[in-house]
């Protein structure tokens, strides 16, 4: 295939291997795209070539799997809802960068189609670290995210997302070879496949079973959409709406009778608060939209009893953990102690509530600081830990370049005219009475080895988050996330949102229970045990690098194989 032809395979592989990613789970067709796009490299007549099929392969993938984010445009008034889809465009463009440089390096680095291959597998780690690290990162949706729904995907214990990616594609140039490539290159592409599917059968047996039974735990899902979120006049139906719930999960809660979960063998430190962060102070700024005021949140001060959950006495139980969504608290409860007594009066005296909300302190300079928090509030109205959100979405929590972009026009998806602060990053926090907890505040769950603090091991993971306006392929995507993540670290994973997908997410990266997008209710289970630490979690990408070295070896003793000359033919002297 030659001239445009090879620009049509690349896109239409390009959004083939989308398909492979949340929410339809279409495996197979990505190894499909993926050996498509190995093809078109290995074949490319140059470096600048291969790049450009390279790029056209991923904007075309980013594109369709990222469609979601358009949706996001559509909650906000400051800008047209149509820029959604040239910003879902322009970042697939960025993105697949990431892409075209593996492929463009491949080809300049060998001429040998099998050395080239080799080269693309082995240079496919380095770009993908730096798709998830440059400009902030944007790790979602890596090539090994494919691998969930089979048995492959518990080797992330082992090597991680990463090194998943790097097997997705080494099943791409198998598949590649089986179709192209005669006798022992054949070969090495039936056995890749063989391998991998004794590695399935590995990963498979690394699940294990057991009858441990943690810690109770609530996850309330409101059905709040993105569409009232941010009405102030609401605030106090919303409010409402998670006391009830609460208070209704944790009487279903006392039915099921579940025993504690013992303190887990982790390393611990005492933490209550956030490096760097004081707190409470003056002014306040009454809702997260930013509206600056010096008076107490409207309405949040004295509860009826139907506010406070209908007037339904809590039922003798063990102490337990409920989780909310990320900004489920629209008052400042650290300098509203009305709002936080109504909080923690809908939980009993044992439990712990972790909820998102706004938290506010002080600058060097006296002016106030917010943040996109996570506090954890016991039942006697005490705020024991708060989490600052380290990893902040450009145009979402802030707005970079704002000089330059506010006179544009560009503004932030969400009401509110100052940027928040960033917190100082993964951070276990200590729970009196529970186990303790490395909260992830919306997709900071999506970036490998930042989950968790190295030093102190948490005994499981806190995902808060709002999904509410990622539309339909954004959510299932976003809990692909933390299930990779729960298999990487070996932790359960508790995520929250407002409109779903909630869920709880064992060691194993199992969906254990779950709420569907749009529905409104409780998560009534039991908090999973902690596994024993991954090699991945204390390894990092170590053995990336070096499967990836081995490979670029390869690549280049291939490249400089020279097969010996015929034997010449002996010349008879005539009689």
């Amino acid at each position: 295939m030659q001239g445009p032809r090879n620009l049509i395979v690349a896109a239409v592989a390009g959004a083939v291997t989308a398909l492979a990613f949340a929410p339809l789970n279409l495996w197979p067709l990505g190894l499909v795209g993926l050996a498509l796009f190995a093809h078109l490299v290995v074949t490319a007549g140059s470096g600048w070539a291969a790049a450009g099929r390279g790029w056209l392969f991923g904007t075309a993938m980013f594109a369709v799997s990222l469609n979601w984010i358009a949706t996001s445009f559509t909650y906000q008034a400051k800008m047209p809802a149509a820029l959604g889809w040239v910003a879902v465009i322009g970042l697939a463009m960025y993105l697949a960068l990431f892409v075209a440089l593996p492929a463009g390096l491949a080809v300049r680095l060998a001429k040998k189609p099998v050395a080239r291959a080799l080269w693309l597998v082995a240079l496919w780690p380095l770009a993908e670290t730096l798709r998830g690290t440059l400009l902030t990162g944007f790790a979602w949706n890596p090539a090994g995210a494919i691998w969930l729904e089979t048995p492959v995907a518990q080797l992330a214990s082992v090597v991680g997302s990463t090194g998943l990616s790097m097997l997705a594609l080494a099943c791409g140039v198998a598949l590649l070879w089986l179709v192209r490539n005669p006798g022992r290159w054949r070969a090495a592409g039936i056995g890749t496949l063989a391998g991998t599917f004794l590695l399935a059968l590995l990963g498979g047996s690394m699940i294990t079973e057991n009858e441990f039974i943690g810690t109770p735990l609530v996850i309330v899902q409101p059905g709040i959409g993105q569409d009232e979120r941010y009405d102030a006049a609401s605030a106090e139906r919303h409010l409402a709406t998670y006391i009830r719930l609460t208070r209704q999960g944790l009487n279903q809660a006392a039915q099921a009778g579940r025993p504690v979960l013992q303190n887990a063998e982790v390393a611990r430190r005492e933490l209550t608060e956030t490096e760097g962060v004081v707190s409470p102070v003056p002014p306040s700024a009454d809702k997260v939209t930013g509206e600056m005021k010096n008076k107490l949140a409207p309405g949040l001060a004295a509860p009826t009893p139907e506010q406070a959950g209908g007037g339904t006495a809590l039922l003798p139980r063990k102490p337990t953990l409920i989780l909310w969504p990320e900004g489920a608290i629209d008052a400042l409860v650290e300098i509203d102690p009305p709002a936080l007594a109504r909080i923690a009066g809908s939980i009993g005296r044992g439990d712990l509530l972790l909820a998102g909300g706004t938290g506010v302190s002080r600058n060097r300079d006296g002016s106030a600081r917010y943040a996109n928090s996570l506090f954890a509030i016991a039942g006697d109205s005490r705020i024991v830990a708060r989490f600052d959100k380290a990893h902040l979405v450009p145009l979402g929590e802030y707005v970079p370049m704002r000089d330059w972009l506010e006179p544009l026009g560009i503004a932030r998806l969400v009401p509110g005219d100052f940027d928040f602060a960033a917190g100082p990053g993964p951070r276990t926090l200590m729970l009196p009475g529970f186990t303790s907890v490395s909260p992830m505040i919306c997709y900071e769950i999506a970036f490998p080895q930042a989950v968790a603090d190295r030093g102190n091991r948490p005994g499981w993971i806190a995902n808060v988050s709002n999904d509410a306006w990622f539309g339909a392929w954004g959510p299932p995507q976003h809990l692909a996330q933390s299930r990779l993540r729960a298999i990487e670290e070996r932790l359960p994973v508790a995520r929250a949102t407002p409109t779903g997908i909630s869920a709880v997410v064992d060691g194993f990266g199992r969906v254990r229970s779950s709420l569907a997008q749009g529905e409104i209710g409780t998560i009534v289970t039991s908090l999973p045990p902690p596994q024993p630490e991954s090699l991945f979690a204390r390894l990092g990408l170590y053995p990336v690098a070096v499967l990836a070295l081995l490979l670029a070896l390869a690549g280049w003793l291939v490249e400089r194989h020279r097969p010996p000359l015929p034997p010449r033919p002996m010349r008879t002297i005539p009689a």
